[in-house]
């Protein structure tokens, strides 16, 4: 609805008020035709406290990415360490083996050596479990360190004399 005033031009809309706006203007007014300030601030209040839980929330992404990345890479390790194991001919050549690939899958993911214990290997066996595990570093975001544990189960040939 559109009201003619006394000089004849034009006025806004008429607001719930019952007072008409200019046409043209922008922005929120009170009923009395002054404007609020008391939200002036109020973004750099919300952003002073919403920024450190945003950085908590995306270094726990972090963490989290890092430790699923690390399951990850130390299942693959236990893989390769029973397919190394389960083609020995002896139990401490399969010992050897399982540990040796361990190594090279996980280097420069764990603190220290990751540790690689064989089961089952001997005559008469008809399959070999690798059990492989690894302390893997979470400084670099203030967390410490996590032990990850994989493993890993082959069958073993039984046409292949083992001692």
């Amino acid at each position: 609805m559109r009201r003619l005033t006394r000089h004849g031009d034009r006025t806004g809309p008429v607001g719930r008020t019952g007072r008409t706006r200019p046409a043209g203007r922008t922005g929120r007014t009170l009923p009395t035709g002054r404007r609020r300030h008391g939200d002036r601030g109020s973004m750099s209040v919300e952003f002073v406290i919403l920024a450190p839980i945003m950085l908590l929330v995306m270094l726990f992404l972090v963490l989290c990415g890092r430790v699923l990345e690390a399951h990850g890479q130390v299942d693959g390790a236990a893989r390769d360490a029973v397919r190394a194991a389960s083609i020995a001919r002896s139990a401490g050549q399969a010992q050897v083996n399982a540990v040796q690939a361990a190594r090279g899958d996980l280097r420069g993911w764990c603190n220290g050596s990751p540790a690689a214990q064989v089961v089952g290997f001997g005559p008469g066996s008809a399959q070999v479990l690798v059990s492989v595990t690894c302390q893997v570093d979470l400084r670099f975001i203030s967390f410490g360190s996590i032990r990850v544990t994989g493993s890993a189960v082959a069958p073993l040939d039984t046409f292949v004399a083992r001692s």
